[in-house]
């Protein structure tokens, strides 16, 4: 069975027979301090648009992200809520509850055209939609969603709709100069800014020397 035939069994399946456990939900730990709390919806990948598309799991959703440049303050507050939050709730493995950002979603680079004119400042050509998964199955394809490598080191991806782009993540692979790189390109181009929030930081702009201006809360 290929991986595409596992991922519609998976999605099409439903537990028979299986015995409840009751599990003390204090006693959990999250692997990671903060997720997007972005409402997606998927799709069953059909063949065509299986072919080269991205696979990562949920969580790595939007974790590192642009932003058009009025969302500077708002950015600026919630990081610094999440600081609070992220050091409260830490434990020596994990952390004790999540931070989940909801964030008002504008456009962030206007145009009907703006998955393809983005992939054009890197040279590269759009993708198929990212697929998500959890740690144990696969949750499908992004609908409305697209993907641009820019460099086998980096994955640009997101939403898109008729006004443009409304959601821009990045995913490294390798290197982060090739992050650098492209946020020195998407700053240039369209003022955005970068935020990492488990990284607690946000890429403001370029400086005079070529340096970053960071802001850290």
């Amino acid at each position: 069975m290929g991986w595409l035939d596992r991922l519609k069994s998976s999605l099409g399946s439903k537990s028979s027979g299986a015995e409840s456990t009751r599990v003390n939900l204090a006693s959990i730990a999250y692997s990671v301090p903060t997720v997007a709390a972005d409402a997606l919806v998927f799709a069953m990948p059909t063949q065509a648009s299986f072919e080269g598309a991205p696979q990562f799991h949920e969580d790595e959703w939007c974790q590192i992200e642009f932003l058009p440049r009025d969302a500077l303050a708002t950015t600026q507050a919630t990081l610094a809520r999440y600081k609070s939050f992220e050091l409260a709730h830490r434990l020596q493995h994990g952390w004790s509850d999540l931070f989940s950002r909801e964030l008002s979603r504008a456009v962030v680079v206007e145009g009907a055209d703006a998955v393809e004119r983005v992939a054009k400042l890197f040279g590269a050509a759009p993708t198929n939609a990212p697929i998500l998964t959890t740690t144990s199955r696969p949750l499908g394809q992004v609908e409305g969603g697209f993907s641009i490598m820019p460099s086998p080191d980096l994955l640009l991806y997101g939403l898109a709709d008729d006004r443009g782009i409304t959601a821009l993540g990045a995913l490294l692979y390798g290197d982060d100069i090739r992050l650098s790189q492209a946020f020195a390109v998407l700053h240039s181009a369209e003022g955005l800014i970068l935020v990492d929030w488990r990284g607690q930081l946000a890429l403001c702009g370029v400086n005079s020397d070529g340096s970053f201006a960071i802001w850290n809360p």
